[in-house]
């Protein structure tokens, strides 16, 4: 039987990822994750974690892989240009690259036609809070949904933990890949997001504690900068 497995899926990485993310996101799944059937794993996972390793990182089986599964070739051949730069040039969703057609600046409340996430560039919504009077703090412990992949595979729910103008810290029950985007929705925002770093968590409720940094974002508040709360 023909083998119809998603690669990039198994490895929690967009198919345009350069080398260093797959190695990156294949290291954390083995190692930090414990798949590695030496420290615990399950065998027949780690087999297809290493099957799509071993074709992803290989210049040519990747090509013939993504020839026969229909795969779209990267924005760019070069590996240092991230997603979020290919898809800016491209004037597309940072998450699933779809067309939007802006080509000023994008409105703080635009939303992508296909997948409905935000398409302000965080930096974007950065720069306009400066200089702008705090008017309240968030709580912060909000309900939280995301989604991974396209197509959108989920809603996985969650709950914050620190939200502020540069990404969020939120737990979750399941555990995520550093590098891998996420598209998230809780009640002060939405936002696509880049994981930074998935940590076992001390909440007896949820396993993983996520640290994720905007790439787009869309604050619900129309007015006001916001303080993130610490406690």
């Amino acid at each position: 039987m023909e083998n119809r497995r998603n690669y990039y899926r198994i490895l929690h990485v967009q198919p345009d990822a350069p080398t260093e993310i797959i190695k990156s996101s294949y290291r954390t799944l083995m190692q930090k994750l414990r798949m590695h059937p030496d420290l615990g794993g399950d065998q027949w996972n780690a087999t297809l974690i290493n099957e799509a390793y071993e074709t992803l990182t290989n210049a040519a089986k990747r090509a013939e892989y993504d020839r026969r599964e229909g795969v779209e070739p990267a924005a760019s051949p070069d590996p240092s240009i991230t997603s979020i730069t290919a898809a800016v040039r491209m004037l597309a969703c940072v998450y699933c690259h779809t067309a939007h057609g802006h080509t000023g600046p994008i409105p703080r409340d635009a939303m992508c036609v296909a997948c409905g996430s935000p398409l302000q560039p965080a930096s974007r919504q950065r720069m306009e809070t400066v200089g702008k009077r705090a008017t309240s703090r968030l709580a912060r412990r909000h309900p939280l949904s995301f989604h991974h992949g396209w197509p959108l595979q989920g809603p996985f729910s969650g709950e914050t933990r620190d939200i502020s103008l540069g990404g969020l810290q939120f737990v979750t029950v399941g555990a995520v890949v550093p590098s891998q985007l996420l598209k998230i929705a809780c009640d002060p925002l939405s936002a696509v997001v880049r994981v930074v770093a998935c940590t076992a968590s001390e909440d007896p409720d949820f396993r993983w504690l996520v640290r994720a940094e905007y790439l787009t974002v869309h604050f619900r508040r129309a007015r006001g900068a916001f303080l993130s709360e610490k406690a």
